[in-house]
């Protein structure tokens, strides 16, 4: 237990929300509520963390997107200028595909460290924006493949390996974005 409220007071650091909360739901714990009643009133206050930042700071919201797209489309850039992999179209596993992965990865990474330094007061609010957009705007372009990958796997086991092998770019572009948000926000100091 302690383990957990090590890492909730962590995230709430990272938020901006009154670490004393924390304590207030540990000792809550300790006398008798659940477990789940634990993890729902932490999960409540993340999201009251994560949420009310970003309806209040709207404009802030859609220059963190922008930034976000800037910093991508300079990667995009790079990467069709001096570099000539592409992730194998059938999924297999090869020194290529690893490569992509891990470029994505870092770049991903760096992309949410800018998001997250540009974006100081609210950094982790604001990069997760931009990981909603782009999760958005990926599976909007291509919703017709995932769509019949989708519904093939269903019945069909062998396409599974391939749903699969063409969602991992999404969600290395996330965990890179979300590691690198995390990375970049720093915890914010309580007035004492």
């Amino acid at each position: 237990m302690r383990s957990w409220h090590g890492a909730v007071v962590w995230m709430f650091e990272r938020l901006g929300l009154d670490v004393a909360l924390a304590g207030d739901l540990l000792e809550e714990r300790a006398r008798g509520r659940s477990m789940i009643w634990y993890c729902r009133q932490v999960g409540t206050a993340i999201c009251i963390g994560i949420g009310r930042p970003i309806f209040e700071h709207k404009v802030l919201a859609l220059r963190a997107v922008a930034t976000g797209c800037a910093v991508n489309s300079v990667w995009l850039f790079l990467w069709e200028k001096f570099l000539h992999l592409d992730l194998p179209s059938t999924p297999r596993i090869s020194l290529e595909a690893i490569a992509c992965l891990l470029i994505i990865l870092l770049t991903q990474a760096a992309t949410g460290w800018m998001v997250a330094r540009t974006h100081r007061a609210h950094a982790i609010p604001m990069v997760l924006v931009f990981v909603t957009w782009l999760v958005g705007w990926y599976v909007a372009g291509s919703f017709s493949e995932i769509e019949r990958l989708l519904v093939s796997s269903i019945d069909q086991p062998r396409f599974r390996p391939y749903l699969a092998w063409y969602l991992t770019p999404l969600f290395v572009e996330t965990a890179g974005l979300i590691a690198g948000g995390i990375v970049g926000a720093a915890p914010k100091a309580r007035p004492r």
